[in-house]
């Protein structure tokens, strides 16, 4: 399964437009800073399994700021990361050892805005970067079969 992780769209839903049009996948994670932008998302493609998390710019919001989840046999911890200290941290400590307590195989952040992967033993560290704005207009692609699973980086 093709899964698109997205993070700090910021007002900008035609980048995820594009991205979900030619990526077509069958599930999307958000990672917040753009909550109503992918309210738009489900509402264009119904179909599309949605997971999301809200961010410290999602004011009002009344959504999870940490989920966690299994989809196509991956365990799933998907945050913002201001609460996971992920721009204080170089080494993103408190965002692994929150993931790995959680028994996650996966762990998905957004909030610095810069693409960020890593495998540590068994568990990898996602930040797609920023789908919203900026010089490097990014996104992330995870494909799952049945409990494996590879991630890539890419820009638009």
């Amino acid at each position: 399964m093709k899964i698109c992780v997205f993070s700090d769209s910021h007002g900008n839903v035609r980048n995820m437009i594009s991205v979900i049009e030619f990526e077509k996948p069958k599930a999307c994670f958000f990672l917040g800073d753009g909550e109503r932008d992918f309210d738009e998302i489900k509402e264009m493609y119904p179909a599309l399994k949605c997971y999301a998390v809200k961010g410290n710019c999602d004011f009002m919001s009344l959504g999870k700021t940490r989920l966690i989840c299994e989809i196509d046999g991956i365990r799933v911890y998907a945050t913002h990361g201001h609460k996971d200290d992920v721009k204080w941290e170089d080494d993103y400590r408190t965002l692994e050892a929150n993931a790995r307590s959680a028994k996650a195989d996966l762990a998905l952040f957004g909030h610095t805005h810069i693409q960020y992967l890593s495998e540590r033993g068994d568990l990898t560290l996602l930040n797609p970067g920023s789908i919203g704005y900026g010089s490097y207009i990014s996104y992330g692609v995870i494909e799952t079969n049945n409990g494996n699973f590879s991630a890539d980086l890419k820009a638009l």
